[in-house]
């Protein structure tokens, strides 16, 4: 059963060197903006010698966008898991990933729901993965129609892209080719909201879930399950006491 954040001890806070966050539901509730109280509980971690990075289903510029905002230096994972920079001034890695099974599934989706498909803009500035809306086909008939690719449902958004990327295998190649000290997978602390962040809570001993009341209730139960800890309260805010209470206990 998850434990509450509070249960997070003086000793694994101190073992903390990297904290890979997510945006939508995590940091925000949407939107390109964070709160004061979020851009300072960053600010705090870094100044208490814990990087901070992002992991999300959103575009590399918007990333690194806010990454030069709020003045992030760690790891940024963008398209969930298909894109990755080791720091927002650093080159893309190469993942080594296709936008070829994407782009063949959605037009595989649109010749099977003619006229039920949209693409979102941002479409244009993604390389690996494409993000649309389905208008009343459950998630079982478009996995069914897409074939050789994976469908994510962040609850904002549907993200089609190759089968086996993932947040949490990107973020675990990642941590080899960091500067400085090498980090292990025990020294990282990830806090995700949503299905899209499964994969970091099965590959982080370190993990937190931020509730987001717009999650099935099946979703919900397997989150709870496989995080490590839970906030109390939901995005942003719960973000923040996550934080506030790592940098206390490491004073």
């Amino acid at each position: 059963m998850v434990k509450s954040y509070q249960s997070l001890t003086c000793e694994t806070a101190k073992h903390i060197k990297l904290i890979m966050a997510d945006v939508d539901g995590t940091l925000n509730t949407g939107g390109d903006q964070v709160s004061p109280a979020v851009s300072d509980a960053i600010y705090q971690l870094q100044k208490n010698d814990i990087a901070v990075g992002l992991v999300s289903g959103r575009t590399d510029p918007m990333l690194r966008s806010m990454a030069m905002d709020l003045k992030i230096g760690g790891p940024l994972i963008a398209e969930n898991g298909a894109v990755a920079r080791l720091t927002p001034h650093g080159n893309l890695v190469d993942l080594g990933y296709s936008r070829q099974p994407a782009l063949k599934g959605l037009e595989k989706l649109k010749a099977c729901y003619p006229g039920r498909i949209w693409e979102r803009e941002d479409n244009r500035d993604r390389m690996i993965d494409l993000v649309f809306r389905a208008d009343g086909i459950t998630p079982e008939e478009i996995k069914k129609c897409v074939g050789d690719a994976q469908v994510l449902d962040s609850t904002y958004i549907l993200h089609i892209m190759q089968n086996g990327i993932a947040k949490g295998k990107t973020l675990m190649r990642l941590l080899g080719q960091m500067d400085g000290a090498a980090i292990g997978p025990d020294e990282v602390l990830v806090i995700g909201d949503s299905m899209t962040d499964l994969s970091t809570f099965k590959l982080f001993p370190e993990s937190v879930l931020v509730p987001n009341p717009n999650i099935p209730e099946a979703d919900r139960i397997i989150l709870r399950n496989t995080a490590s800890y839970i906030s109390d309260h939901e995005a942003g805010e719960g973000f923040v006491e996550v934080a506030l209470h790592i940098i206390h206990e490491r004073t």
